[in-house]
């Protein structure tokens, strides 16, 4: 294994940690009494945190394209729906779970951030990733990146069917291609942001990033992109754009080494691979701790903010135990009836 992957579960660790610190400062009673106490600390975690999620974007196009690096894509419908079996399962439970959550707390919890009761044909647009594009209210927080992250996949896997040639050159092009119109115009239009055009120059850059080491071609493909990149962020400043270049200029100059893992390492790596479960569901810990808030009648800032480290531990953990638990063999026993079928 190359240190690129510890350097990878580095930083969907922080991260996904960034995210749901985000969601603590945006949702429920406590971050409105941290609120009153701490107003600049809560404010830079609404407004900045949550940019965390273009990381994702780009590590997302970073380990899409090394799935496919150096191998044909000759069925990618096929994959398109591997890959919505792999998202979908435990994203569906992880909806279920939230929904209790929300039902239980609906009584104690007085605000306009809880979702009101899903309907069937709500949850079913929703196990399609199709909910925003029908107009349904999100059942979940992280309910829109699931839905993204397979749009741009798809569209990733199409494309490398139609262009992807011996040597590479005209599929690199053209995702560059792509990636510099998002960042120069579909990411500048609010409007596309339910569309993957509107991501696709974080995701791009993360695509391009692991093939620049593939050969000096592709190397200068992704550096002329990285300087369209600053162009764009000339023309119009977005924080956003500018992070998931970074992390993308990190990923392609960061040395290959061998990892020699030790306790700490090992632990990174499973945190590593639980941020996608706790990305769906620590909306309902959110939801869970902001009634027993409600409930308990506690007050003062320090109190508020003891209890919203507790339930972020809470998030923390329980992602581990699912994604352990649940996801993995969910996902293996998914993997085998897929097989089955394709």
């Amino acid at each position: 294994m190359f240190e690129r992957s510890l350097t990878v579960d580095v930083i969907k660790v922080v991260a996904a940690q960034f995210i749901v610190w985000h969601h603590f400062s945006a949702y429920g009673p406590m971050s409105e009494v941290m609120t009153s106490a701490w107003p600049q600390f809560i404010e830079w975690l609404y407004h900045y945190a949550r940019l965390a999620v273009q990381v994702f974007l780009v590590v997302g196009g970073f380990l899409a394209a090394q799935s496919v690096m150096n191998k044909p894509v000759t069925h990618p419908l096929t994959q398109i729906a591997q890959r919505y079996l792999r998202l979908v399962p435990i994203y569906v439970m992880a909806l279920v779970l939230i929904s209790l959550a929300v039902a239980v707390s609906r009584n104690a919890i007085h605000g306009s951030w809880l979702p009101n009761e899903p309907t069937l044909l709500q949850f079913l647009a929703h196990g399609l990733l199709l909910h925003d594009l029908m107009g349904f209210e999100a059942l979940a927080s992280g309910a829109w990146y699931v839905a993204i992250d397979f749009q741009l996949y798809a569209l990733l896997m199409l494309m490398c069917h139609v262009l992807q040639t011996t040597h590479h050159k005209r599929l690199s092009v053209a995702v560059a291609l792509l990636c510099a119109a998002a960042m120069w115009q579909f990411n500048r239009v609010d409007e596309l942001d339910m569309w993957a055009v509107y991501f696709f120059g974080a995701y791009g850059l993360g695509v391009l990033a692991a093939w620049a080491k593939r050969s000096s071609f592709e190397t200068r493909v992704f550096w002329f992109t990285a300087l369209l990149a600053v162009g764009a962020l000339w023309v119009e400043y977005r924080t956003r754009l500018s992070l998931a270049l970074i992390t993308a200029i990190w990923l392609v100059i960061k040395p290959k080494g061998m990892v020699r893992w030790t306790p700490i390492k090992r632990a990174v790596h499973r945190w590593s691979n639980s941020a996608y479960v706790l990305f769906l569901t620590h909306f309902g810990i959110i939801v869970l701790a902001s009634a027993f808030w409600n409930l308990s009648q506690m007050s003062g800032p320090l109190t508020a903010l003891a209890m919203t480290v507790l339930a972020w531990l809470c998030c923390v953990v329980l992602g581990l135990f699912l994604h352990e638990k649940l996801e993995v063999p969910l996902h293996h026993w998914v993997s085998q009836q897929s097989r089955r079928l394709f």
